[in-house]
């Protein structure tokens, strides 16, 4: 029965991406509609309208923007490559840029904005102000090169949010008093001790959830598996890079190994919910992405009328770190809009409208992101603040750089942990590593997976 339903909404999707774009275009010309595909709940909620504004602004012509969204990456793929759906704006998770790059699904990035039309104004293209940690190349502080070709950077992609991957947990468990790891004082020291092993820890019966994906959950558990000293499969010579990315017969074997050794002690696999579910006390743990963390931890309370105090963690043997990014596929209908759209998400303002909006951390970093920073961040009491560098982040060549070319924010203690957790120190940028394309061993991963789950 669930085969039978599975296929008819896949082939209801299928039919939709089809015909959907003949029905929308039989109202409205082609060239005024923008079809957008992002994540669910990833964007600032009036920052559609403004773009339509913008474009009119820009353009003389007005604009209805199409928005659909997707809840994995393989969902948006099977839409670009399978059914040739007309999107002009997607928004892939940095191992599926790379792949629709390799299988020429991207279309590259217009280099002067302004040759795309006539224009009533000249455009100022703010695709620039990206963060150096993103502009890959020699130069980098942290090489994102799945946007590279014959030795050029950046030219199908620009990143729009960032983040880690690490451990929600609620501060006021006791749980840990039953770790048969040691004794600890609280739960922050038993967390901070034991790194990805507490999703594995048997104390926590039903009291933690992992991601419902098979690359999140996959690249904890490789680090876990080969990087965690109480892991039988402990490989200190590995780097969290090549961890999370070995996918030869025998590593997926073990990994496959510890992560059915979990299952019976979770309380099950989530995308969205598990973020509640901790909050309103039903979980004590649970694998997120620092994004829903930072909301987690401040802005969903509200939302629920409920308090609980949570931290989250990224341990010290590594973790996952993710960028999605603004692409152009390869059968829009509306590549001069698509070009604007991607402009206008680097715009400094926009970009803080987003990033406050879904708590992740903007690609951007210009001035104007560094004074959003400041605003909302920045203690009163330096003396007794936290010192936080995000040099790596802005450069040390911004023009608000100190003398000493450094970028420093001083942050209240309390809340260091969540500012830690958006915009995360050049310490855990440098314990985290960049998950690839799985390639010709994907057919193998999803194998495992699926062993896993069944």
């Amino acid at each position: 029965m669930k085969r039978k339903i599975t296929t008819i909404l896949v082939l209801i999707t299928i039919i939709a991406a089809l015909t959907l774009p003949i029905l929308l275009t039989g109202c409205t010309p082609r060239e005024n509609v923008l079809k957008v595909y992002n994540w669910s709940e990833y964007i600032g909620e009036d920052v559609i309208s403004q773009f339509e504004e913008y474009y009119y602004e820009i353009t003389g012509q007005k604009i209805k923007v199409k928005y659909d969204m997707f809840d994995e990456n393989e969902l948006m793929y099977a839409q670009i490559k399978t059914t040739q759906a007309d999107y002009d704006v997607i928004c892939p998770s940095d191992y599926m840029v790379e792949k629709l790059i390799k299988e020429n699904l991207l279309l590259k990035l217009a280099p002067d904005l302004n040759e795309l039309g006539n224009f009533d104004e000249e455009i100022e293209d703010y695709r620039d102000g990206i963060s150096d940690l993103f502009k890959s190349g020699e130069d980098s502080y942290f090489k994102f090169d799945y946007d590279e070709e014959s030795g050029e950077y950046n030219l199908y992609s620009r990143t729009y949010m960032t983040g880690t991957m690490g451990i929600l947990y609620a501060v006021d468990s006791d749980l840990y008093e039953n770790s048969s790891y040691g004794e600890y004082s609280s739960m922050q020291e038993y967390v901070e001790a034991n790194g990805w092993a507490v999703l594995w820890d048997k104390a926590f019966d039903q009291n933690i959830m992992m991601k419902n994906s098979l690359r999140d959950s996959y690249a904890i558990g490789a680090i876990y598996t080969l990087l965690n000293e109480r892991s039988k499969y402990y490989n200190p010579s590995l780097t969290p890079a090549q961890a999370q990315n070995a996918t030869d017969d025998e590593t997926v074997k073990k990994i496959e190994e510890y992560l059915i050794n979990q299952k019976p002690i979770i309380s099950g696999y989530e995308n969205d919910e598990g973020k509640e579910l901790i909050i309103e006390g039903d979980i004590d743990l649970t694998l997120q992405w620092a994004g829903d963390a930072v909301y987690a931890m401040d802005s969903l309370q509200e939302e629920l009328g409920i308090t609980r105090e949570l931290a989250y963690f990224v341990p010290y043997e590594g973790s996952n770190l993710f960028s999605d990014a603004w692409c152009i596929p390869k059968y829009a209908g509306n590549v001069t809009a698509a070009n604007l759209w991607i402009n206008f998400m680097c715009r400094p303002d926009i970009a803080i409208e987003n990033m406050d909006y879904i708590g992740y951390t903007s690609g951007v970093a210009t001035e104007e992101i560094y004074e959003y920073i400041l605003d909302n961040w920045a203690s009163d009491d330096e003396e007794n603040a936290i010192k936080a560098d995000l040099t790596h982040f802005f450069g040390e060549s911004c023009e608000f750089a100190d003398e000493t070319g450094k970028v420093i924010v001083y942050i209240d203690e309390d809340d260091y942990n969540a500012f830690e957790a958006q915009f995360f120190s050049s310490e855990v940028l440098e314990r985290c590593a960049v998950m690839r394309d799985f390639g010709d061993r994907t057919s193998v991963m999803n194998r495992m997976w699926r062993n896993v789950k069944s």
